[in-house]
């Protein structure tokens, strides 16, 4: 059969249906918006999973026209089965205005992107123009469709087009905003978070709050951006995040949707791999794939990728990571091996504030589509915690390369690495200790090895290390013989040497020297039978070793 094309980069509901390309029917959205949604809904969801086709399919499906041009774009689709489709279908005039685009390195740098995209729409809506009575509303009007409006009029722009739509169809206006928090995310990285709220607490209060001339808002965007800084006064929204029940398989694709297009595209024994690397998204505990990753996936023949990572940038996530409270970095150590963590999500986040609290960065990461939340349980405090977890292969390939990039940018680039980890397979223990002394000494600056658990730090270093070489497959905290190792080597070629590291502390006050430290982790490594399983899995040439720290000073030993 001849296949349709793939909707890459397509946000458009109308260019979509009319050129036939392939559609995941998402238009019951439209009356969950009706029946489940407030005056106001706030979606906040990752990026690359529909936010803007979704509002595009609003805007057709309730634009009022001369004619009703948009009604077959609906046909055979599954909202026209809904009880009130003839109610509101081609019904209202709609305002859509998207900040996707709106990054500018400076405030006055974004203002002239977000006149252009008001710019398009009040163009969309020219025929306005000769039913103006007032001249300043006029004035106003003409010099926003030429972007020659001033910060103020820009701010109160989408007030003044909800009032003149009014006044002419005679009935509110349906109002999108879709990526409003873009600017303020970009705000934020350029360093002029405080002017770009104070705008936008503006933009939104005068549209959304206490406007009578508005039949319903929806925006989207990725989090939400704390309430007391810019949905102040804004009582009427119902902010639907990626924790809540409704709308939660209105974005991304389900397993069945997901199977349907896999099958459509003669990929359906693929299923398993494209489950393991594009899965394990759970909104409001159904399960969701990425959308964005599995047409890449289809469209490049069925070849696995990290699709959605490689479309944005995550030099916030970087830095967060760097910068926040060390348990962030060992919560990823963990992640990174499969082992979930616990912690309280907010979903009211305030840029200044994320490297405050260990709490706001798995939050920003869970938004974002870092993570996944499930097993929500009340704590002590009677706060709700979650079960984080990295989604899938996909996401998890962000955290092996961050943790890569501080090692590569470091001042001991990754030839140092490559040139340790060969002295580690010959077993050169002056090369590998007197490596990873340069190591520690000039990139441990990323962690806080004056904490209460240093060792947690040392080995999450050692192992974003590790995990450089595909030799092996590295794992850590996991139970081998009578107990568990502190990192384990098992190379992929079973012929090959493993590794076995046991990290002690060196406590120049309590501990006779650094050898007998060295000595009691060779000793905890026979004792405890760690090497089992690595003699169980068939590796007979096996490599035990201590490494003992204080501070940023390193020593190695192994077992003769």
């Amino acid at each position: 059969m001849d296949r349709k094309k793939l909707p890459i980069g397509v946000s458009d509901y109308k260019m979509l249906i009319s050129e036939d390309y392939y559609y995941v029917d998402k238009t019951d959205f439209i009356r969950q918006i009706m029946e489940e949604g407030s005056l106001i809904t706030l979606l906040p969801r990752p990026r690359r999973f529909g936010k803007t086709l979704n509002l595009s399919t609003l805007r057709y499906f309730f634009e009022k026209t001369e004619g009703n041009i948009y009604r077959p774009l609906f046909n055979g689709k599954s909202i026209e089965r809904w009880k009130n489709f003839d109610k509101y279908q081609g019904k209202y005039p709609v305002i859509l205005v998207t900040l996707k685009d709106c990054k500018g390195d400076t405030f006055e740098e974004m203002l002239p992107l977000l006149a252009r995209e008001l710019q398009a729409e009040f163009i969309r809506h020219d025929y306005l123009r000769e039913h103006i009575q007032q001249a300043d509303y006029l004035d106003q009007f003409i010099r926003l469709q030429n972007r020659k409006a001033t910060p103020d009029e820009m701010a109160g722009s989408l007030r003044l087009l909800s009032e003149l739509l009014t006044a002419y169809w005679g009935t509110s206006p349906l109002v999108l905003l879709d990526e409003y928090d873009t600017p303020i995310h970009v705000a934020f990285d350029k360093g002029y978070y405080d002017r770009m709220i104070g705008f936008m607490r503006t933009f939104m209060s005068l549209v959304f709050k206490d406007n009578t001339d508005i039949f319903r808002g929806v925006i989207t965007g990725i989090l939400r951006v704390s309430k007391e800084s810019i949905f102040s006064g804004l009582n009427n929204i119902d902010v639907d995040t990626i924790l809540e029940q409704p709308m939660c398989t209105s974005f991304g694709f389900t397993q069945e949707e997901t199977d349907r297009m896999l099958d459509d595209y003669s990929m359906g024994n693929q299923k398993d791999e494209v489950k393991q690397w594009y899965d394990g998204y759970l909104f409001g505990g159904e399960t969701i794939y990425n959308p964005w990753s599995v047409l890449s996936f289809i469209s490049k023949g069925g070849v696995l990728a990290p699709y959605w990572v490689n479309t944005g940038s995550d030099v916030l996530l970087r830095h967060l990571l760097a910068d926040g409270p060390s348990q962030i970095r060992e919560g990823v150590e963990s992640l990174i091996q499969g082992e979930p963590i616990r912690s309280v999500i907010n979903d009211k986040l305030a840029f200044p504030d994320l490297l405050a609290e260990a709490t706001n960065i798995w939050s920003f990461m869970l938004f974002s589509g870092y993570l996944k939340a499930s097993e929500p349980e009340k704590n002590c405090d009677d706060l709700t915690e979650y079960t984080l977890q990295i989604p899938n292969r996909e996401v998890r390939t962000v955290f092996f390369t961050i943790i890569r990039s501080w090692i590569n940018n470091g001042p001991v680039k990754n030839d140092r690495l490559e040139l340790m980890l060969q002295a580690l397979k010959e077993k050169n223990m002056p090369i590998f200790q007197r490596l990873l002394n340069d190591f520690v000494v000039n990139t441990l600056s990323y962690y806080d090895t004056s904490g209460r658990d240093p060792e947690k730090v040392y080995q999450a270093f050692l192992l974003g290390m590790l995990v450089n070489s595909g030799a092996y497959e590295v794992s850590s905290n996991r139970e081998s013989g009578l107990g568990r190792y502190d990192i384990l080597l098992r190379p992929r070629d079973l012929s090959k040497q493993g590794v076995i590291i046991e990290l002690k502390l060196y406590d120049p006050m309590f501990d006779k020297s650094v050898d007998s430290v060295l000595d009691s982790a060779l000793q905890q490594i026979e004792d405890k039978q760690y090497a089992a399983t690595l003699h169980a899995a068939g590796v007979t040439d096996i490599l035990k070793m201590a490494i003992t720290f204080d501070g940023k000073r390193v020593w190695v030993k192994t077992a003769e």
